[in-house]
């Protein structure tokens, strides 16, 4: 049960190290009536200090990059995976890439750098930053050298720190397959280090046989390499771009003070300039009196100050400065286990020092991946509420009943910004007491309900999965949605961040219902604990087109459409266990619509059609031959499914073999007295599965054999990448169910068929 609403929205623009900090400092001590919201592009953002590491080939992926989704559940953040397009200060609100804007009370950004584009011809070189884009580049040449065989000549432009630790952990990765170039503008390398540190490097790059071209700047990048501005060239295979970043030109509008790079000019405090509301932390930022490098650092000890700084300016408190280190140990890494340490001008070399950094830097990165969501969600005495204190008054206590309605203005403020609802069939919608449809002369009504509490923080997100759910039952019997009916309820919060979370919430059910000319004819709304969203589907269907659950014919094959794992996926991701990249493939195949699906297994002749939901594959399985999903009843039909052949979702099996199971789970399990042969599955991982709860999942359908592989390709021309057939209709024996682990589906269809 929620104790406190919430008053103000904090958003975060950026997953960098000051953002990341914050966030885990708020996760062991929130402020109850503040709400966090993180909008990063990527699910996990890379540690920069760690990536020559994994370059080099020392750090496996996941052990140099933060997980930005379980950090925001471990600080009861939400978690929106967007880019930023663009700030409105009058309004206070975020553009963003591809769905509704976001509006915010107080903002941060720590969106980094972009490459510079200054140098011609620079749209042809791999950028080091951003870190992430960097990282995939990176793995598609180590790729392209796999598959030719041929050794390249490799360019890194940039004679900074950055740019010697990447030459020497590309040096070091490929070793006698790659040679290795190191370009720089002037005779100093690296750039601002003194001169003993610089000998040192010197001495290591030379160790690792890279060519070093001082004095030779860059005037173009070429397709064949690099030109200087004395016309002098360098032939090259592919240049890595490592100088100096530039600002992301969406701030170029933005109405905030930028410097000549078009980074944001903040005070003392990581305030915007003259903007109380807004600061900016990491690389993004400029101090006017006195510019920093854009090293993570500073990053780092930026976030304890953002963090009391987003608190205070809430709470009406003094905020503190930020007050940079003039002296700081440097540790730069040199493709080995070998770094070169400096300080005050003094510089070493040695093995020993890697293993210092990478005690460090591990260290650093276990405060993250370490962090205990128990301990952000046990009950704690909070320190500080937002309220009277800091000047917003508290509502009065809320009704029940017909009073905890969502009021009138907050409602009529959200639906105004939803696109528009049109349907052929709906001749009234919101705005009367009841929506009215127009039935077509023979056609039936088809009428389905779903409702579901909030899986994901990102209240748009949600939308779409829930509008999606609750249509994957119309498609399940191959009926055309025309209309749906909403029901609401949102956590308790002030009135206009209610309509924000409504307008969002609606917003994504709208996208969906629209892209399948469904209108949002009505609906209620009310507070309560935790954010649910309720739909009542209708659809209509002439009577020859309607597919059922039940129909399938001995000898049929079982299809598949989507892969199994969605709940033993957010089990985990509840548990704060799940690794991001998981969790997203999981939200693209959920976000994938069953409609394609079910016209190709209309086209392919399916005699019976069902959709994977609660009661996971093995219950749908039993209602389709005709039993209760526990089993219960008789049927002259039975089933055989094929281990090899079910399609899981990454991450799915670990998860499931971990223990880490949906609560509804156990009630599932009940289907498992059906199968005739459990101990040949139960050392597998898709045991488990069977009764994994889907949220969103696919459809199942039994198609005649002569059909069905090509009814796999067609779904998989449509989207359905990972369709399969999964196993064959047969008549019943003992128990309804048996599990083989490999066996020729067409010779069990035949023998089955003939049975």
């Amino acid at each position: 049960m929620q104790e406190y609403p919430n008053y103000q929205d904090i958003v975060l623009v950026g997953g960098g190290h000051a953002h990341a900090i914050a966030l885990r400092m708020w996760a062991m001590n929130p402020l109850p009536g503040a709400r966090l919201t993180l909008i990063s592009p990527q699910m996990q953002t890379a540690y920069s200090g760690m990536l020559p590491g994994l370059v080099a080939g020392h750090y496996r992926t996941d052990e140099i990059h933060i997980d930005l989704a379980r950090l925001c559940r471990a600080a009861g953040a939400r978690f929106v995976q967007a880019s930023a397009l663009h700030i409105d200060l009058h309004q206070r609100s975020i553009s963003l890439a591809d769905r509704p804007e976001l509006e915010f009370d107080l903002l941060s950004l720590d969106v980094g750098a972009t490459p510079a584009r200054d140098i011609p011809g620079s749209e042809l070189a791999i950028p080091v930053k951003p870190v992430g884009d960097f990282h995939r580049h990176w793995q598609q040449l180590r790729e392209q050298m796999r598959d030719s065989g041929a050794p390249l000549k490799l360019g890194v432009v940039g004679g900074g720190a950055g740019g010697c630790e990447l030459a020497m952990a590309v040096a070091h990765a490929l070793k006698n397959r790659a040679e290795v170039h190191l370009v720089h503008n002037s005779d100093r390398l690296p750039e601002q280090y003194p001169p003993l540190a610089r000998r040192l490097v010197a001495r290591e790059m030379d160790r690792l046989g890279i060519r070093v071209h001082r004095n030779w700047p860059v005037a173009e990048i070429t397709g064949g390499g690099l030109r200087s501005e004395d016309s002098r060239t360098l032939a090259l295979d592919r240049v890595l771009l490592c100088t100096q970043a530039s600002a992301p030109p969406w701030l170029a509008d933005s109405g905030l003070a930028l410097d000549e790079r078009g980074f944001v000019l903040v005070d003392e405090k990581l305030r915007a300039q003259g903007r109380a509301n807004i600061f900016a932390v990491g690389d993004v930022a400029s101090f006017a009196e006195q510019p920093l490098p854009k090293a993570g650092v500073y990053a780092v000890r930026q976030g304890p100050v953002l963090f009391h700084n987003l608190r205070a300016a809430l709470m009406r408190k003094p905020l503190k400065d930020f007050r940079p280190q003039r002296h700081f140990l440097s540790l730069l890494s040199c493709g080995g286990k070998r770094a070169v340490a400096v300080r005050n001008g003094l510089a070493v070399a040695g093995g020993g020092l890697w293993r210092w950094k990478n005690h460090i830097d591990r260290a650093f990165m276990r405060r993250f991946s370490e962090l205990s969501l128990v301990m952000a969600m046990e009950p704690r005495r909070p320190r500080e509420i937002i309220g009277e204190r800091s000047g917003i008054a508290l509502e009065k206590m809320r009704c029940s009943g017909c009073g905890a309605k969502v009021g009138a203005e907050v409602l009529n403020r959200a639906l105004e910004k939803l696109p528009p609802q049109q349907s052929p069939y709906l001749r009234r919608g919101a705005g009367d007491d009841a929506a009215v449809m127009d039935l077509p002369h023979g056609k039936l009504l088809v009428q389905s309900s779903d409702q579901l509490r909030a899986l994901v923080s990102d209240p748009w997100l949600f939308g779409r999965l829930a509008a999606l759910h609750a249509l994957s039952d119309l498609f399940a019997m191959h009926a055309q949605p025309v209309a749906a009916q909403a029901l609401v309820t949102l956590p308790l919060a002030t009135a206009e961040l209610a309509r924000r979370d409504l307008q969002q919430l609606l917003d994504g059910a709208a996208l969906e219902l629209n892209r399948h000319h469904c209108a949002l004819s009505g609906g209620h709304t009310a507070e309560g604990a935790e954010l649910q969203l309720g739909l009542t589907v209708n659809g209509i269907a002439s009577p020859d087109q309607l597919l059922e659950k039940t129909g399938a014919r001995p000898g049929d094959c079982l299809v598949l459409s989507k892969p199994l794992g969605v709940g033993t996926l957010f089990a985990a991701e509840g548990l704060g266990k799940v690794r991001s990249r998981w969790l997203q493939e999981a939200l693209q195949t959920m976000l994938q619509s069953n409609a394609s699906a079910a016209e190709v297994f209309s086209r392919h002749s399916a005699r019976a059609l069902t959709d994977i939901t609660g009661f996971g594959l093995l219950g749908h399985l039993l209602e389709m031959l005709g039993l209760d999903h526990a089993g219960g009843g008789t049927s002259p039909l039975g089933a055989t499914l094929i281990a090899e052949n079910l399609p899981l979702l990454s991450g799915a099996a670990h998860c499931a073999e971990q223990g880490w199971l949906s609560s509804l789970q156990p009630q599932n399990a009940v289907a498992y007295g059906s199968v005739e042969n459990p101990g040949e599955w139960g050392a597998l991982p898709h045991w488990a599965l069977l009764t994994d709860p889907q949220t969103c999942g696919g459809l199942l359908a039994a198609i005649p054999a002569a059909q069905a592989e090509g009814c796999v390709r067609a779904l998989q021309l449509a989207g359905c990448e990972r369709a399969a057939i999964v196993g064959v209709i047969n008549t019943a024996g003992g128990r309804p169910i048996r599990l083989a682990r490999k066996v020729d589906w067409q010779q069990l269809a035949a023998q089955s068929e003939t049975g």
